[in-house]
Order: structure tokens, then C-alpha cells, then sequence
């Protein structure tokens, strides 16, 4: 089944459509994009390339999609954007492409919902699964792994990670790493309210190793230890035999911005 454009689109002809792909009135596909079956660009949505879009994703309407970055010390070298399949882009949301600097390429993966005027900065890694409700901002550099969360009008600040399974209140101004499958709410500063127990309940976690997450935190936030001597602690007990704990304290041993906590 050959491309729908609606008369008024614009579509360079060095674009590619995939099958079944949709483009609605107004909108504009650049050259460079190449858009995977199924997609659905609606009404003067802006797609920049070079990007590679997967398959049956949906751009609402007014998206800016591949622009270049918002860097100044941007030239106008070649960058790119990678998107996966089945993500769902609401009104007005905007995703740049990388820098340079920044390795050259922003990423967003599979099943992703993100609310309208959420924004995706240069050189963005973002997993699957997540969501952005509205006017959640990522600045450049961020890293989210998958099935994320990060609330409305909510910011990150540039090369912060939002750990796997993690939720950030709405209005949270993020300056460091967001621990894994933990709540983190509020601005300046942010705070850690433990683990995202119904979240997680409702993604199938096992009640044994929400178990294991919670007892992990409470060693983290006790006031009888240090972060060291809490993480010394969490092994010595064996809870990183739970591989969601071992990869909880992998995160924080590896963040260069500290955590929230």
C-alpha cells in the first residue's frame, strides 16, 4: 500500500515512506527522513532529517521533529535522530537531532508516549516504554532508560540519567541521576520518596523483589549509615542477589552527578 499525502503536504523527494505511512495537510517531511510503514504525520507537523523513524508512530499535530540543535556551538554538521517503533507524539512536541560533541545522534526507542510540549534535547538517549506527560523537558545529554516516567512540566537537567522503572513527580527539576525504580518529586531540591511500589506492582514485579527494592532503600536512606557504607551493607545482606537491587547500586556507583536521594 503506496504513501497518503494530503495535497497541501510537502514531501521532498529524497524522503522515504514506507508503506501505509499518512501525511496530513500542511505538514512538511524534509529530505534525509526516511519513515517506516504505518506511520502517521499529522497536520502541520515539521519532520527534519537526517532521521530514521520506525515503524506505526504517530506525530499529532505541530510537531518539530529532527530540527537541529539547540547548541551554539552547533555548525550545522551532519547529526542525526534515530526513533523506534509505536511511539505516540502528541501536540507541539519537539525532539532535536544531536551535536558533534555529543556523539552525533539522539535516540528515542520503541512504545513511548510523550504528551504535548514534551521536548527531547540533542543528544538524548531514551529507552522504551516511557512516558512524558506534559511539557516534560529534557535538556541535552539525558539519558532515560526504559519504562520511565517523568511528570508534567518537569525538567532534567543536562547529563542527568533517569534510572529503569523510575517516576518523577510532576514539576520536579531534576539536577541529578534519578535512581531506579524510585519516586522522585519536587524542585530545587528534588527529593527521593522511595520506591514506586504500585508502579512496579503494576509492571509484574514480583512482591519478593519489591521486597528486595524497599529493604534496599531503607539501608540508602537510613541515618545510621553513609551511601558507602549503606551499599556495603545492601551486599553483605545479599540483596543484590535480586538483579534488580545489584543494578539499583550499579547506578549510583556510576553516576558522575550524584543521585537524589
Amino acid at each position: 500500500m503506496s504513501a497518503r499525502i494530503h495535497p497541501t503536504a510537502i514531501v521532498d523527494s529524497a524522503a522515504v515512506l514506507g508503506d501505509g505511512v499518512e501525511i496530513g495537510p500542511y505538514a512538511v517531511v524534509e529530505a534525509g527522513v526516511t519513515l517506516g510503514g504505518g506511520c502517521v504525520v499529522g497536520p502541520f507537523c515539521r519532520i527534519a532529517g537526517p532521521a530514521v523513524i520506525g515503524r506505526e508512530n504517530r506525530f499529532e499535530s505541530h510537531c518539530a521533529i529532527g530540527g537541529p540543535p539547540q547548541d551554539l556551538k552547533y555548525g550545522g554538521e551532519p547529526t542525526r535522530l534515530e526513533i523506534g517503533d509505536g511511539n505516540t507524539f502528541r501536540e507541539f512536541v519537539t525532539v532535536n537531532r544531536g551535536t558533534p560533541g555529543g556523539g552525533g545522534l539522539t535516540r528515542i526507542g520503541s512504545g513511548g508516549l510523550f504528551m504535548a510540549y514534551a521536548h527531547v534535547a540533542h543528544d538524548c538517549h531514551v529507552g522504551d516504554g516511557v512516558i512524558f506527560a506534559n511539557a516534560a523537558t529534557l535538556a541535552g545529554h539525558v539519558t532515560v532508560a526504559d519504562f520511565a516516567t517523568i511528570g508534567a512540566f518537569s525538567a532534567v537537567h543536562q547529563f542527568c540519567r533517569v534510572g529503569i522503572h523510575a517516576f518523577l513527580g510532576g514539576f520536579t527539576v531534576a539536577t541529578k541521576d534519578c535512581l531506579p525504580f524510585m519516586r522522585t518529586v519536587g524542585s530545587r531540591p528534588a527529593k527521593c520518596y522511595g520506591p514506586n511500589s504500585i508502579g512496579l506492582e503494576r509492571r509484574g514485579f514480583s512482591e519478593e523483589v519489591r521486597r528486595a527494592i524497599k529493604q534496599a532503600w531503607r539501608l540508602i536512606h537510613s541515618p545510621k549509615f553513609g551511601l558507602i557504607e549503606a551499599l556495603e551493607r545492601i551486599e553483605a545482606d545479599g540483596l543484590t542477589d535480586t538483579p534488580e537491587v545489584r543494578g539499583l547500586i550499579e547506578f549510583i556507583r556510576t553516576s558522575d552527578r550524584g543521585v537524589i536521594l
